[in-house]
């Protein structure tokens, strides 16, 4: 696979819910303000950026839904991503204004460097999708590593309590979202109750496709993601994502929002890559 189909970031993966005007989505949905903080001690500042941004949406999904979300740290332990995306079972931000950015500069001890702490208030629209999660619709998905380096081959595999069609996404560090499966590589998505889905197939690897992982340029560490969602339906994409392979964020918050909960279960495989 080329190789901007194989660079992405599980922290971005709020931002794919994001700029959809509220009025235009079917699930009932509500404008509120909240704030998200982030200390850049042990993280890059872009990733308390981020965090800071995450710790935001998170809590305005928890006001909206009224349910306690995962607030484990995202950037630092990346393994409880998906705590984080479960929150699509409760609610998805369609939209989002960043109001202010601060920046708050702690030094006790002049001996040492100061920590900066990050604080961002946000407005978004949150919708919250129809029906309830089906209990007895299981996903199971895996990667086959957790820790990558630059120019290793990655594949996954998944599994379902019943026969469905699988999604396949790559969250780009560029806030991008690419379509693995289906797509001209691979248009077949059906999985049937008891088999294993694979990407790329053996098959596939054989004829010179493969999903190779890389850090963004200048970068020697970047956190990233699979997104896995199965669908008892075959569940159309919209045109823009068929016909360019990625999409802009509001196409996949108003997709995903328009699948009832009882249709869909989702699955967030998070992993790092490394330079070499």
């Amino acid at each position: 696979m080329p190789d901007r189909m194989n660079r992405i970031i599980p922290l971005l993966l709020w931002s794919f819910l994001l700029l959809l005007p509220c009025a235009t989505t079917a699930a009932e949905s509500r404008w509120v303000t909240s704030n998200g903080r982030a200390e850049a001690s042990s993280v890059t500042a872009a990733e308390a950026v981020q965090m800071a941004l995450a710790e935001a949406r998170r809590k305005a999904v928890e006001e909206v839904a009224g349910v306690r979300l995962s607030s484990a740290t995202i950037v630092q332990d990346f393994t409880v991503l998906s705590d984080v995306i479960n929150s699509a079972s409760y609610g998805q931000i369609v939209a989002e204004e960043v109001e202010q950015w601060d920046a708050q500069v702690l030094q006790e001890d002049k001996t040492v460097p100061p920590v900066i702490i990050y604080k961002v208030r946000i407005r978004a629209c949150v919708a919250m999708p129809e029906g309830s999660p089906d209990s007895t619709f299981k996903l199971e998905a895996k990667l086959n590593k957790h820790v990558f380096t630059s120019g290793e081959e990655m594949f996954v595999e998944a599994r379902a309590s019943r026969t469905c069609f699988i999604t396949l996404i790559n969250l780009t560090a560029d806030s991008r979202a690419v379509v693995l499966v289906p797509s001209s590589v691979r248009q077949e998505n059906r999985l049937a109750q008891g088999n294993t889905f694979r990407f790329p197939e053996r098959s596939d690897e054989v004829a010179g496709v493969h999903l190779k992982v890389g850090t963004l340029p200048g970068h020697t560490k970047d956190r990233e993601a699979i997104l896995v969602v199965a669908t008892k339906a075959s569940q159309p994409l919209p045109p823009q994502i068929e016909e360019a392979g990625s999409y802009a964020p509001e196409a996949i918050g108003r997709w995903l929002v328009d699948i009832p909960l009882s249709e869909r279960t989702i699955k967030v495989l998070p992993y790092q890559v490394v330079s070499k």
